[in-house]
């Protein structure tokens, strides 16, 4: 699998992270948990391969009727989806001076879906990392979070079962590092 990111390494990384939350987002999760769940994963070491320089990124959370015309429009499927995630590089190399935060790309989730994913609870591969935890719609969409940025890195799941085995891996040793269960 071809990463999509390269730089040299700084001494101390500083991720620049824009947290979208529409109203109908508000009271579920706030900005300031999201933006903390993912720096915990964008310092660890499973991503030092992927992220050795600052990155900037942003979040969105939106409604069933707005990621459906996105994944319209850009994917061809006419129906909402629970994550969308749009690389700001896909594939090309950008030289920047190592001050400047390397822009990642935009994930989008669906309140709405994530919603009804939470109420029937993780994914059944995800068991083994939850465990007998809870899961309600701040851990979905965590996770939808997780997801979005691993393809944004360059990750997928749906060229091959290599790398959807990947990918699967790293979500199962993210997530609890993401949602501070480790340890």
């Amino acid at each position: 699998m071809s990463k999509k990111v390269k730089a040299q390494t700084p001494k101390s990384l500083s991720h620049e992270i824009s947290v979208s939350l529409r109203p109908l987002a508000k009271g579920l999760i706030t900005s300031q948990t999201l933006k903390l769940r993912l720096n915990k994963v964008l310092s660890h070491p499973l991503l030092a391969q992927d992220i050795n320089r600052s990155m900037e990124m942003s979040v969105s959370l939106v409604s069933d009727e707005e990621i459906q015309e996105l994944n319209r429009d850009y994917r061809g499927k006419d129906k909402p989806t629970d994550v969308l995630s749009f690389a700001q590089m896909d594939g090309e190399e950008m030289f920047l001076p190592p001050e400047i935060p390397m822009p990642l790309g935009d994930i989008i989730i669906s309140v709405q879906t994530a919603q009804k994913q939470a109420e029937n609870g993780c994914l059944p591969r995800l068991a083994s990392a939850v465990a007998d935890r809870s899961w309600g719609i701040q851990e979905e969409i965590s996770f939808l979070m997780l997801h979005g940025l691993l393809h944004l890195l360059g990750y997928d799941h749906e060229d091959s079962d290599e790398e959807a085995e990947e990918m699967e891996g790293l979500e199962l040793k993210l997530l609890p590092i993401m949602m501070s269960w480790e340890g």
